[in-house]
């Protein structure tokens, strides 16, 4: 799974911490290739990051998506090879507002509390499949990562009220930090997720069918379980 979140903005009072769920192998030999193939086209070359900030402000490598024909093809594209790929996307997301009035600070940041919660959603996959995982996230300072980190074990020799240390460990295997810099296809795709997975639920207008190729892959999507385990609203 890689993994990425989203904070609140002007017009999305929600933190999202969401992801994406795929097979090794279809990683490998799938998505990198057609990623960079995408980029090769419409840039010119594989080094460009897709950085979903970037990406709907039209700025550094992707200034060039003020004109509306270029933007257009480009996530034409893209949304060709999502909606063609096998992945399954899970997120959690809660109201900061809400959560800091019921809770205060609290003891644990945003980002930790919904971590825990995904990983749960995460595990519930596992289970399903009778899979092993691993988690890419983008790596933050050195204190961030330790500390989630220590969460990621904590989590796996205790377990949880749903699962059991057994679980845990029988499905859940690694978790790795990966800087922003080394151009993981993996974490760019994950980066655009949480912004999208917003824009479904606070009813926003969807571009380029992106976001209905998002909601078709939510884990559990049109079932009773997806508000669950799929995309759960914490608070």
């Amino acid at each position: 799974m890689f993994a990425d979140e989203t904070f609140k903005g002007p017009a999305n009072p929600y933190f999202c911490f969401a992801g994406y769920i795929a097979k090794r192998s279809d990683y490998a030999d799938r998505l990198i290739p057609e990623i960079n193939a995408l980029k090769e086209k419409h840039f010119g070359n594989t080094k460009v990051i897709m950085h979903y900030t970037e990406m709907k402000s039209n700025k550094g490598d992707f200034s060039g998506f003020k004109d509306s024909a270029t933007r257009n093809k480009f996530y034409t594209d893209f949304v060709e090879v999502l909606s063609s790929f096998d992945i399954t996307i899970i997120g959690v997301y809660y109201d900061e507002k809400l959560m800091k009035s019921a809770f205060g600070k609290g003891g644990k940041t945003n980002y930790d509390i919904a971590f825990r919660h995904l990983l749960e959603n995460y595990l519930h996959f596992l289970k399903g499949v009778g899979g092993i995982g691993s988690i890419c996230i983008e790596s933050r300072t050195f204190n961030e990562n330790m500390y989630l980190q220590s969460n990621y074990f904590e989590y796996i020799n205790s377990g949880s009220i749903y699962y059991s240390p057994d679980d845990t460990k029988k499905h859940l295997a690694s978790i790795g930090f990966i800087a922003k810099e080394d151009n993981c296809v993996g974490l760019q795709i994950a980066d655009i997720l949480p912004s999208r997975l917003m824009r479904i639920v606070n009813g926003r207008r969807d571009n380029y069918r992106l976001d209905a190729t998002i909601k078709e892959k939510i884990y559990k999507n049109g079932t009773d379980l997806q508000p669950v385990v799929g995309l759960k609203k914490i608070l």
